[in-house]
């Protein structure tokens, strides 16, 4: 039998993407079937670990068995040393700067209250409405973030494509 140079090509590809392939392995967070999260390699995540007060963030280099390889200096973390980890959620975000736009408005309304000659409210209410817009926005923070904590009802773990 003789090969061609496209048999090469293609069982070359073949071979690249089926490494690719199996060698795909992710952070697996779960709560044991109400939510699962699967970090991939190259994710940055933000954690705490046991122990210490301040939240990290780095970047998931390497994933192995039990160990978690983070950050540009290949800093070795066990799957046991993680206590926490946050997840940004983009749309509370949104919420909290959509309500600066009409805060803005009702309380530069009230600062040039007297240069308008038929205003629609009166410079204290319209103070008192831009606060209020300010509050909701900053309440949106406490829900801005996602927090998973690893307990005995919640476990970190490594999954990939095999299992």
């Amino acid at each position: 039998m003789i090969l061609n140079w496209r048999h090469f090509v293609t069982l070359g590809i073949t071979l690249i993407f089926w490494s690719q392939l199996n060698a795909q392995q992710y952070l697996v967070l779960d709560r044991y079937g109400k939510t699962r999260v699967k970090v991939p390699m190259g994710s940055e995540i933000i954690f705490k670990l046991k122990g210490d007060k301040r939240k990290h963030q780095s970047r998931i280099v390497g994933i192995a068995d039990s160990v978690v390889i983070m950050g540009d200096r290949d800093i070795y973390l066990r799957l046991d040393d993680f206590e926490t980890f946050y997840f940004h959620r983009n749309h509370w975000k949104a919420l909290r700067y959509g309500t600066l736009i009409p805060a803005t408005g009702f309380l530069i309304g009230a600062a040039v209250h007297p240069l308008v000659s038929n205003p629609f409210y009166d410079a204290q209410e319209s103070a008192f409405i831009g606060l209020g817009f300010l509050a909701v926005g900053q309440s949106f923070r406490l829900l801005e973030w996602k927090k998973f904590k690893v307990t005995k009802n919640a476990r970190v773990w490594v999954g990939g494509i095999s299992e």
